[in-house]
């Protein structure tokens, strides 16, 4: 299926099939990842899961007002199943996710026009095994998600299960080179049996790292187990630290973004959004089920922090995709405003489903 883009009820083709069955991921679920669909600047940048590709498009803006895009360059991912992107507007450096075959990561330049350049030699395996014919799908043991910590210096990915093992997840940490865009360094913090599929992450004002467990310390699967977990960096290597689990109490939590003191996850499993309260370096579970919705999956606030949207796939009622709005308000509360189904294309028509939220 052809990927494409809809904004206001038009439709924008990425060149680049969208989705890739490989990963055995449910209909409503093609990438199993966090931001395949970001904005950089004044540009928007996007996977092509099934063509190893990349699309970047100019954001069109005349006076303040965004009236459309235009394709710019669509460019190799740098490895199979391209599922995640990370932009550093310090030094204008794209990195790809590729959750296919071991996984990789790519490096990019991005220019103002908005033309994404391969960096080369920048490609690096994640050495990862992927589960045998016999074992778990490959969803909940792939790459889930890339991006750099709030300083730029280093990159993190989720893997949900290291080699193959959906009880051993793991997060990878490089160093970024600010000059090159190379990285090195690996390190690789294994959150083990307390951590099972750490899926996507965020980071909070002071610069712990939130990561949700879909499936809290139980088997992939289990029901109202997913929880979200706090990470800080310590040590001459910045070194990944545990610092605390919070229970969510709901199933299949695997995305979460963080704004002002509150984060927010959707649970695809329980048709649900979780709001938590982050401060001093604690979480708090405010709300196990403070908004409830069909099937969601990707989610991102305004650039202000004050609204929060949500993708709904729809899977298990209609199959229609629809994106909730919803005004954050009080203590880390939701108040939805508005529900969107216009020019979003039924699961029937895309196969795969929609997938993916950008915010500007």
């Amino acid at each position: 299926m052809t990927g494409k883009l809809t904004y206001i009820g038009s439709s924008y083709s990425t060149e680049g099939k969208g989705g890739d069955s490989t990963l055995e991921a449910p209909p409503d679920d093609p990438l199993a990842s966090q931001n395949s669909l970001i904005v950089a600047d004044s540009c928007l940048l996007a996977v092509n899961a099934a063509s190893n590709t990349l699309t970047s498009f100019q954001i069109l803006v005349n006076q303040g007002v965004v009236e459309g895009f235009e394709k710019v360059s669509i460019v190799g991912s740098g490895g199979d199943i391209p599922v995640s992107i990370t932009y550093s507007s310090a030094n204008r450096l794209v990195y790809a996710l590729n959750s296919g075959g071991p996984g990789s990561i790519s490096g990019f330049a991005l220019n103002e026009e908005c033309v994404l350049e391969p960096i080369p030699e920048s490609s690096v395996s994640l050495n990862q095994d992927p589960p045998p014919p016999a074992g778990p799908p490959y969803f909940v043991s792939s790459p889930a998600q890339i991006d750099f910590i709030p300083s730029s210096q280093q990159l993190l990915v989720t893997i949900k299960g290291i080699d193959g093992n959906p009880i051993s997840g793991g997060i990878n940490q490089f160093d970024v080179d600010s000059a090159t865009g190379l990285v090195s360094n690996l390190r690789i913090f294994e959150t083990g049996k307390g951590s099972i599929v750490p899926f996507s992450f965020d980071f909070d004002d002071d610069d712990n790292l939130l990561v949700v467990d879909a499936f809290g310390s139980s088997t992939p699967g289990s029901a109202n187990t997913g929880r979200v977990s706090m990470y800080n960096f310590q040590g001459l290597n910045n070194t990944v630290s545990l610092v605390q689990n919070e229970m969510i109490g709901q199933t299949a939590v695997c995305w979460i973004k963080y704004s002002s003191g509150c984060a927010f996850t959707t649970n695809n499993g329980s048709s649900s959004i979780s709001s938590l309260s982050v401060s001093n370096g604690s979480i708090t579970l405010i709300d196990s089920v403070a908004a409830s919705l069909n099937n969601p999956i990707d989610e991102i606030f305004s650039p202000n922090g004050r609204y929060l949207y949500a993708l709904s796939t729809g899977h298990t009622s209609d199959g229609q995709p629809r994106i909730y709005v919803y005004d954050v308000i009080n203590d880390c509360e939701l108040r939805e405003i508005q529900v969107i189904s216009d020019g979003l294309p039924n699961e029937s028509v895309t196969i795969f489903g929609a997938v993916g939220l950008a915010v500007f």
